[in-house]
C-alpha cells in the first residue's frame, strides 16, 4: 500500500475504504467492528 501518496488532495473513496480498514485493524474487536460498520457507511 502507498497511502502516503494517496493522503493528499488525491484523497478517494478507495483510499477511504483502505483507512477504514487500516484504523479497524489496529483497534480491538470491539472497536473495529463499530469502525468498520461507520466507515462503510459513508
Amino acid at each position: 500500500m502507498h497511502l502516503g501518496d494517496d493522503m493528499g488532495p488525491n484523497m478517494g473513496t478507495t483510499i477511504n475504504k483502505t483507512a477504514c480498514v487500516t484504523i479497524g485493524l489496529k483497534l480491538n474487536s470491539a472497536s473495529h467492528t463499530l469502525q468498520a460498520y461507520r466507515c462503510y457507511r459513508l
